[in-house]
């Protein structure tokens, strides 16, 4: 029987190589508990155990079963582990959300893990009822009975159990280590470089990144590196074009193409409100560049006060910072909480509010 090492109420996620690798290398455990708040992660471990249990192959469906809480009840679940598979496999069973049930389901699940049979059982669930610290499955309620603690316990004490969170924003060393494993999954190569800037345009989106480095393993295969370009040219789709040629403009002092890039973000119905929130973030990042840069930084430094990558720093930011003194940024930032409060208020059209503050800066 596999113990958990969830003793802990606040319990540090795993690691999804080394939860892969896990799999991939030892018996797969009679019942695991796989929960937290990234959910693609949890979907990549449930492929992993589809992947060893039916060699790399199609799943059999008469050996794969799946039930979620709301259509259905513990007792259920519990006896789909007991059936036999058609053609005498060993069945593996899916009960998604358990977080969701009530506590009488929870108890006949925990009395299932601690005697379970053949089949494999996977839990799915996106918070558990953790115990408190030092909690054990022999605590009891008031009246004797076993807490609605206790017998979450009891469950988790029984089963492998594996904790997904999603990568924090600010955690870019995690984006790029994660990058940079999806990359070598497919084979893929990818210089430093290539993975900041699919960071910066992606985020701690996971899925996102994943189906980014498909498209790119399938445009240039794994014959050549990966380069900043070629992120930009396949991940980056037409919204974002749009955004970035704006910016591009603004860094370049071109009102025409500034306008043009601004049509178009309106013209594809982009919620004027975020376009300004976009602006505000871009003011803010020139503003950090230009007030690292009079210290004397380095791009290192320089890149992270702005929270862009040293890419991004040289190949736009720098050259923005150099056409603006801190006194227009400063301005320009200010004039765009203003334009927050017209879109808001919408006294006026978007296109006439961003025009005059595009005017205000670039023209000056």
């Amino acid at each position: 029987m596999a113990k958990s090492n969830d003793k802990e109420k606040k319990r540090k996620p795993d690691d999804f190589k080394s939860v892969r690798n896990a799999i991939r290398n030892n018996p797969l455990e009679k019942v695991y508990i796989i929960y937290g708040e990234e959910a693609y992660l949890r979907d990549k471990v449930i492929d992993e155990i589809a992947n060893k249990q039916f060699k790399g192959g199609d799943i059999d469906p008469m050996s794969w079963e799946v039930y979620r809480s709301n259509e259905v009840g513990a007792q259920k679940v519990v006896d789909a582990t007991r059936t036999i598979s058609l053609f005498g496999g060993t069945k593996v069973v899916i009960y998604h959300d358990i977080d969701k049930l009530p506590v009488a389901d929870i108890a006949i699940l925990a009395d299932y893990a601690a005697n379970p049979v053949r089949a494999h059982l996977i839990l799915t669930a996106t918070k558990l009822d953790s115990p408190a610290r030092g909690a054990s499955a022999k605590s009891k309620s008031a009246k004797g009975a076993p807490s609605k603690t206790a017998i979450w316990q009891q469950l988790v004490n029984s089963a492998r159990t594996y904790y997904f969170a999603p990568l924090p924003d600010y955690d870019k060393t995690g984006q790029n280590d994660f990058i940079r494993f999806t990359a070598s999954e497919k084979k893929l190569r990818i210089n430093s470089q290539a993975v900041e800037v699919l960071r910066d345009l992606i985020g701690p989106n996971l899925a996102l990144i994943e189906r980014a480095v498909e498209k790119l393993y399938i445009a240039y295969g794994s014959d050549r590196v990966i380069t900043p370009d070629m992120v930009e040219e396949q991940v980056i789709d037409t919204r974002q074009r749009s955004v970035f040629e704006l910016t591009k403009a603004i860094s370049e002092r071109d009102i025409v193409k500034a306008m043009a890039a601004l049509h178009i973000l309106l013209v594809q119905d982009q919620e004027p409100v975020v376009i300004n929130g976009m602006l505000a973030l871009y003011a803010r990042r020139l503003i950090a560049v230009k007030r690292a840069q009079k210290t004397g930084a380095s791009d290192a430094d320089i890149a992270k006060a702005a929270g862009i990558s040293q890419y991004a720093l040289v190949n736009e930011y720098k050259s923005a910072a150099e056409k603006y003194s801190l006194t227009e940024l400063y301005q320009f930032h200010a004039d765009i909480f203003d334009a927050d409060r017209s879109l808001k208020s919408k006294p006026m059209p978007a296109e006439l509010v961003f025009s005059r503050l595009l005017f205000n800066l670039i023209q000056k």
